[in-house]
């Protein structure tokens, strides 16, 4: 079953250092199999804080997905991200469609 890494960002302190996170962290995104990633700016909080970023990286299971977040590649770009940012991240498995 496909996971999801979810990143929310709260606040964003260092827009330059953030834009050269996703500089760094798209091309990992693009070059991992299987991966599909969604992300926008100013996503619509319907409960919980208001959020500044939102992005769902879809992986296809959950070893994948740990895997990936965990990877020494993925790591170093993250630090720019905590640098620039604060919010919070997770990762959750599907429990498959609506319909089963």
């Amino acid at each position: 079953m496909a996971a999801y890494v979810v990143f929310c960002l709260t606040k964003v302190h260092d827009e330059e250092r953030l834009a050269e996170y996703r500089r760094q962290a798209v091309p990992l995104l693009e070059a991992t199999p299987g991966l599909k990633f969604f992300a926008g700016p100013a996503p619509i909080a319907i409960e919980g804080p208001p959020l500044a970023v939102a992005v769902v990286v879809e992986l296809p299971d959950l070893d994948t997905a740990k895997r990936w977040y965990h990877s020494e590649e993925y790591q170093k770009v993250a630090a720019i991200r905590h640098e620039a940012s604060t919010g919070f991240a997770f990762i959750v498995q599907s429990w498959g469609s609506p319909t089963t």
